[in-house]
This record gives structure tokens, sequence and C-alpha cells, in this order.
């Protein structure tokens, strides 16, 4: 009677073990449901040490949004930036070349660039002269392209001719395989006379200056609708 008594205790802790367990679980996967997308890039790369910088583009409306700029230190993440920012003439979601969008998702950036001289950026700095391209054409897609070094006619972008747009800006790691009319070219740079890009991010000189200064080689851009 006593061995049958005790044995019915032990499956009744079990089982309440394992409801207790259940209920937990359950709770964890609906709070993580119900997190932001920029609390979930938070958490993803609280503990990766290759990222140190989020920069989490807030789409509005238009060709809106609110760059801001977190540096994480001892795993938590600062608010070291808040500003205006711009995007492609027709929003977010880019699908193809010239539709005017803004590419929206995670990206990371290849290394930072400028007409001006390199104001202290801590990624790999380009400085443009009239020999640089970003080439639109079919061979070179999507690629820095030095005219003096692979003889080609490029229809792209002549990157010297961007002024302000192109005083500072990063290249970011939008279409790396370089498929053909997915879209080439989506820079952060200085904002230019117009409340729009073709589809670049956009800020003012003072703020792509101090994103420079501040982005590490693994820094992150975040572009969703806020």
């Amino acid at each position: 009677m006593v061995k049958k008594r005790w044995m019915a205790i032990v499956l009744m802790a079990v089982l309440i073990w394992n409801m207790a367990g259940t209920n937990l679980e359950t709770r964890t996967a609906y709070a993580a449901s119900k997190q932001t997308i920029w609390q979930k890039k938070f958490s993803q790369y609280r503990y990766n040490k290759s990222v140190n910088q989020l920069i989490f583009v807030k789409y509005k409306k238009k060709s809106k949004a609110t760059v801001y700029m977190y540096q994480k230190r001892d795993h938590k993440w600062k608010r070291i930036l808040k500003c205006k920012g711009y995007v492609g003439k027709k929003g977010i979601h880019k699908k193809r070349e010239g539709d005017l969008k803004t590419p929206s998702g995670t990206f990371g950036f290849t290394g930072a660039f400028g007409i001006k001289k390199n104001p202290g950026a801590k990624m790999n700095y380009t400085r443009v002269n009239k020999y640089l391209y970003w080439c639109g054409d079919k061979k070179y897609y999507n690629r820095l392209i030095d005219v003096r070094k692979k003889k080609h006619r490029c229809r792209g972008e002549h990157l010297i001719d961007y002024k302000p747009h192109y005083y500072y800006g990063m290249f970011l790691n939008y279409n790396p395989k370089h498929k053909y009319k997915k879209g080439s070219a989506i820079f952060l740079h200085c904002k230019g006379k117009k409340p729009y890009t073709a589809g670049c991010i956009a800020v003012s000189r003072k703020n792509m200056k101090k994103i420079i200064k501040n982005a590490e080689s693994g820094a992150r851009i975040c572009i969703y609708r806020k």
C-alpha cells in the first residue's frame, strides 16, 4: 500500500512538472511572438561578438523614416543617434531596378566611401575619384569599378558626380550575388535637396559623418516599417 501511494505521488509530481514546463514554453513562445522586429534584432545580435552597432531605419510613410543608431557594450544596447531619414520616393520593399523603392530587411556593409576625405571611419574607407563607377551593366552589375583597372565603358553611377549625396556614404551589402536588374547601388549616404532617394537611405551630412565614425565592419542596418 505504501509503495503504491509513493508511486502515485511520484507520477503526480511528474505530471505537474510537465504541465509547468509546457506552460512556461507556451508563455515564452507567446512573449517572443509579441516582440517587435526591433526587439528581435536587439536579441538576435546581443551576444554576437562581430556585431556591435545596429542602425534602425524605421519607415513611416511616403519617403520618410526615422534613423536610430545603437552601440553595444557589455551585451547592452545604447542609443547614440536619432535623426530624420529618407528612403526611396515610393517607399520600401524593393523588387527590381528602377522601382524607386528602398530594400527592406537586414543588411551588412561592405565599406564606407566619400568624395570628401576620410572623416575617421572605423571600417575600410574608399576615397572617391573620377575613375570610380558603381556599375549597372550586366557584366559588372552592382560592383564598384575602377575603369583604370577594368577597361570597361561603364554606364552606372559615376560616383564623383553625386554631390553632396556621396560626400560621405556606406555601401550596403544588397544583392551580393549581383543578380541583374534586382537592384544596385544601394547606399546609406548624405541627403540632397530632395526629401527622397532613388532607393538608398539618406541622412544629413552631419549625421552621416557620425555614423561612419562609429560603425565597425560588422554593423547591420535594419530597414522595416515602423
